[in-house]
């Protein structure tokens, strides 16, 4: 159901993109290093070590030109994001390692200002927001217990449920344009920041970590 409603949403703009005129249709891929972030009472009973995951990033984008320096751009993007943490308690001989993955259709409406340019390099800025629905999750838990001594291994490895399926976010970030075979191309960096809170899945008898998505992106483009 998810993914059916992501290719009409799709279908819906690209309809809309046939009445107009002037506008500039494009493709970008690149790098996902994304994380999760929370905010925890200052005497949680345990330590957390937080790092990226790494993943990918890619689709269409619409351009539609209001100057010659500013312009409006709908995205249409597949993001994995997610996160990997190590987790401590202060209290009991327990350590694990979890691997959150989320991948989300994601759709950013952005503005972006050319603010200098430098021969054929056009250096710009860019910020918006956007609106994440997720297809898809899973998390992968390691850990250790030691029980009068002994270490004992669990796991668990399941989908990821029962998590909002949509995310918000604020984007802002800067890019310079160019050509390349007499095509116009970019390279651009984007930090976006997500507002929800999603209730993450941890051990089993456990309450659900309070994480928030956080995603920096380096993408290539070119618009056709």
């Amino acid at each position: 159901m998810k993914k059916i409603f992501c290719v009409c949403l799709f279908f819906l703009f690209w309809n809309s993109l046939s009445a107009q005129k002037g506008v500039r249709v494009g493709f970008r891929a690149g790098y996902s290093m994304a994380t999760q972030y929370g905010i925890h009472a200052p005497d949680i009973p345990y330590t957390v070590d937080v790092f990226y995951r790494h993943g990918l990033v890619g689709g269409l984008m619409i351009a539609y030109p209001i100057t010659e320096s500013f312009c409006m751009q709908q995205e249409f993007l597949y993001v994995q994001k997610g996160s990997r943490e190590d987790i401590a308690l202060k209290d009991r001989p327990i350590y694990t390692h979890t691997e959150y993955d989320l991948n989300y259709f994601e759709i950013p409406i952005v503005m972006r200002y050319a603010f200098a340019r430098l021969g054929s390099f056009t250096f710009y800025g860019c910020s918006g927001y956007a609106l994440s629905i997720l297809l898809n999750g899973e998390y992968r838990l390691n850990g250790v217990a030691e029980i009068d001594g002994i270490p004992m291994q669990f796991t668990d490895t399941n989908k990821i449920e029962g998590v909002d399926i949509f995310d918000y976010g604020f984007l802002y970030g800067a890019g310079v344009e160019f050509r390349l075979l007499d095509k116009p191309c970019f390279f651009e960096y984007r930090f976006t920041i997500g507002w929800n809170t999603l209730n993450m899945p941890t051990a089993e008898g456990e309450d659900p970590a309070p994480l928030r998505n956080q995603d920096y992106i380096f993408t290539l483009g070119l618009y056709l």
